[in-house]
C-alpha cells in the first residue's frame, strides 16, 4: 500500500493532518484481492465522537465514507471530482468506539463525466458496518472562478479547465 500525499495545509474536517478536531484519516492506495485499486484507511471511533453510548456518531460514519468515496474519485479517477446528485448511505451496525475500523472505497463505474462510486466500513474481523454510493462529475476551474471561491495550488493543479 502506499500512503496519498496530502499536504499539511489542507483545511479538511475529514483528512486535514492538522485539523485541530478533525479526524485526521489517512488513506492509502491499494489492490484488492481481486486485483481492483481501490482506496484504504483505518480509522478508531474516539469517546468524543459517539452518538449512541459506545457506538460512532452516523454523521461521523457518514463523513468516514463519503472522505474515502472523494479520496477514491480524486486518486483512482486521476483528477479532481466533485459530488453530485444523489448519495446512498447505509448503516448496518455502527463503528464501536475504541475499536479499529477499516473504511474502503472503489470506482464502480466509469463515464468520461461521471464516476460511481462504492465505500464500504468494516470491524477489524471483516464486519460490515455500512456504506454509500455516490456519483461525482469533473471539478471546473471556470465553475469554481464563477462562484467566487478561493481554492489552494495543489487543489487547482488537479482540476479541468
Amino acid at each position: 500500500m502506499q500512503e496519498l500525499e496530502n499536504p499539511p495545509e489542507n483545511p479538511c474536517f475529514g483528512c486535514g493532518p492538522e485539523h485541530p478536531r478533525g479526524l485526521r484519516l489517512r488513506f492509502y492506495e491499494a489492490m484488492s484481492e481481486s486485483g481492483a485499486k481501490e482506496v484504504r484507511a483505518t480509522f478508531v471511533p474516539q469517546p468524543d465522537e459517539i452518538g449512541w453510548p459506545g457506538l460512532f456518531h452516523h454523521g461521523l460514519h457518514f463523513t468516514v465514507l463519503y472522505e474515502a468515496s472523494y479520496w477514491a474519485a480524486l486518486t483512482l479517477g486521476g483528477k479532481l471530482w466533485i459530488s453530485r446528485g444523489e448519495i446512498t448511505y447505509h448503516a448496518d451496525r455502527l463503528p464501536r468506539v475504541g475499536k479499529t475500523h477499516i473504511v474502503v472505497a472503489r470506482i464502480d463505474q466509469t463515464a468520461a463525466d461521471e464516476l460511481l462510486v462504492r465505500a464500504e466500513s468494516s470491524d477489524s474481523s471483516g464486519r460490515g458496518c455500512g456504506s454509500l454510493a455516490s456519483r461525482w462529475r469533473p471539478a471546473s476551474r471556470t465553475a469554481v472562478e464563477r462562484a467566487g471561491i478561493t481554492l489552494p495550488p495543489y487543489l487547482l493543479s488537479e482540476m479541468d479547465l
